[in-house]
């Protein structure tokens, strides 16, 4: 992810001689080769066969089971697997991604008979599983699941109206009935069906789960699995819940999901066919096509989170005037950091397809809405995307700091955020140091103890510079409001009161109409390219992937986010058997 491109309108970096007609031809039969060995996303759901135990993997256990009251989002990427959720995404189909449409889940209709009035009727044959005794999932319970996460929720504040929280939009929810469920919402907000679709927010529990068994070492199902044996830093294995409304359109029989840390043992476990799909860090692709002929190949979209560097605020940090931000920004080189970790140059060489882009504030992959700081409609601070080491040192003199700064730079050394992510880390302290502006101290702090508490979720109150990975929002509204907001719930800049910044944010959530929503969106990413309140990740291209012939349907039906992509695992995925090889 040390080349330029992607982007019709780059012009930054021009070739140093023209392509013979014979070099052209070469190129373009590289192309076409490639092209030939990605997967074609071949819809098999005629042939599908039920059985078979998916192998795949993870790279971290999670802080506890329990979704609605855990400190760490992990909780909810394994409850998605058993507790469901009133929504979910509708997949996309073969080339065209998910585009954030809903569809029911638990509920299985619903109305908005005026804009502040949300109403869902449940699935009626909903039921929990044996541990239970099969009893009804209902309304209830629904309710019960709302409140606890509207009291521990880690992401309550980003829906929730409360009183230290007045910008939430959910006033309240009741129970109609044993079947209904009424939202009261406290002004007219667009995100909320996706909002309910999203795996980080409310999934529904049983009310047992207060004093009836601990659900941060239990779980009960009413999904379409169930957690069968999970044995903490080793392994979860899911097996399918014979209870689940629609058990009868789930092929496979379960998944078996060890927790492998390391980089290298998942890669290894993928060749040894042991594991059944893998994206590799992209370094790796080239080697892996030509040595796994057998594999399945196919490249992704551009993907719609964004991480970020983030600020210490305490007082007389540095990082509180934004030009001493403008300088961090323009000290990265981030057609290198792409060509890194995405393997830009060596895809070239191979003739493989790449289509790079800059991330703004907000990721590359929210089409329509994103602005390419590379281009004029970016304005005036589109130079702050651009490496210029020079300006960025007549910036840092400008704010009293001619003679570099001194501080911490931190980032997680374990797998929560993939095995990758350290190394990002030490890139970006690489461009910051050979620059003789910074001079900066490591530090790896723990995750759940340190990290969560005292830098992500602390506001800034914290020394030096984080490097840090942040959610993937169902809309841009919970991400723009819950990180950029004054009122935010993570509020990395929320010391940096901007109340034009503040207004925008404000007036996109209300905004109905997709279009001038958009508009709003992008005066927001013009101003926060000025302001710099934290700096992005540089860019993306597509990322290749790979999977066994034997996973029927992969690739085909494709998932809005990470979470979702379970919901896509209910009815598609299957094990063709007479594929696989050893």
């Amino acid at each position: 992810m040390a080349a330029c491109g992607g982007d019709d309108d780059e012009e930054a970096a021009e070739p140093t001689s023209t392509p013979t007609k014979e070099e052209q031809e070469k190129q373009e039969k590289k192309e076409e080769e490639v092209k030939s060995i990605l997967w074609q996303r071949i819809d098999t759901t005629a042939q599908a066969v039920k059985g078979g135990i998916y192998q795949g993997y993870t790279t971290a256990d999670v802080t506890n089971l329990d979704p609605l009251s855990s400190p760490s989002f992990t909780a909810a990427f394994s409850g998605c697997w058993y507790h469901p959720r009133l929504l979910t995404f509708k997949p996309g189909y073969r080339d065209k991604g998910a585009t954030g449409e809903v569809q029911g889940y638990l509920g299985a209709s619903w109305q908005q008979p005026e804009p502040t009035t949300l109403i869902f009727k449940l699935q009626p044959n909903a039921v929990w599983d044996e541990k239970l005794n099969k009893r009804p999932i209902d309304a209830d319970d629904v309710v019960f699941s709302w409140n606890k996460f509207a009291a521990k929720g880690i992401s309550r504040k980003d829906l929730v109206k409360l009183p230290d929280n007045p910008n939430g939009a959910v006033e309240s929810i009741e129970a109609v009935d044993k079947t209904t469920v009424k939202f009261k919402l406290a002004y007219p907000y667009a995100p909320l069906l996706p909002a309910l679709a999203y795996s980080r927010y409310l999934q529904v529990m049983p009310r047992e789960s207060e004093g009836g068994y601990d659900p941060r070492n239990e779980t009960r199902s009413g999904g379409p699995w169930m957690l069968t044996d999970y044995q903490r830093s080793v392994k979860f294995e899911m097996r399918k819940n014979p209870n689940y409304w629609a058990a009868d359109k789930v092929y496979l029989d379960g998944f078996d999901i060890p927790i492998i840390a390391e980089y290298s043992a998942s890669l290894a476990q993928f060749r040894a066919k042991k594991v059944w799909a893998l994206t590799p860090r992209q370094e790796d692709v080239v080697g892996l096509y030509k040595d796994l002929p057998g594999a399945l190949v196919a490249q992704g979209g551009h993907t719609r989170t964004v991480y970020f560097l983030f600020f210490g605020l305490q007082p007389g940090s540095p990082f509180l005037d934004e030009r001493v931000r403008q300088a961090v920004s323009m000290l990265i080189d981030r057609d290198a950091w792409i060509d890194t970790f995405f393997n830009i140059s060596e895809f070239n060489k191979e003739g493989f397809p790449t289509d790079v882009r800059y991330h703004s504030h907000i990721a590359s992959g929210w089409e329509g809405t994103w602005l390419d700081p590379k281009s004029p409609d970016m304005g005036a601070g589109g130079k702050h995307f651009q490496k210029n080491v020079a300006e960025a040192k007549k910036l840092l003199e400008a704010a009293g700091h001619g003679g570099g700064i001194d501080t911490d730079i931190a980032w997680i050394a374990t797998g929560q955020y993939g095995t990758t992510f350290p190394k990002y880390g030490e890139l970006f302290k690489g461009f910051l140091e050979e620059s003789g502006l910074f001079r900066l101290k490591l530090v790896n702090p723990d995750y759940a103890t340190d990290y969560l508490p005292n830098y992500y979720r602390s506001k800034g109150n914290f020394k030096g510079i984080g490097v840090g990975a942040l959610t993937t929002y169902p809309d841009l509204d919970q991400f723009l409001f819950a990180y950029f907001h004054s009122k935010g719930s993570i509020g990395h800049a929320s010391l940096l009161v901007d109340p034009k910044s503040d207004q925008l944010i404000e007036a996109q959530r209300a905004e109905f109409d997709a279009g001038k929503r958009a508009a709003i969106i992008k005066d927001w990413q013009r101003h926060a390219a000025v302001t710099m309140p934290l700096v992005p990740f540089p860019g993306q291209s597509s990322a290749y992937a790979f999977a066994w012939p034997w996973v029927g349907n992969v690739g085909v039906f494709r998932a809005f986010d990470t979470e979702s992509a379970r919901d896509t695992y209910e009815t598609t995925l299957w094990y063709d058997k007479s594929k696989h090889t050893t």
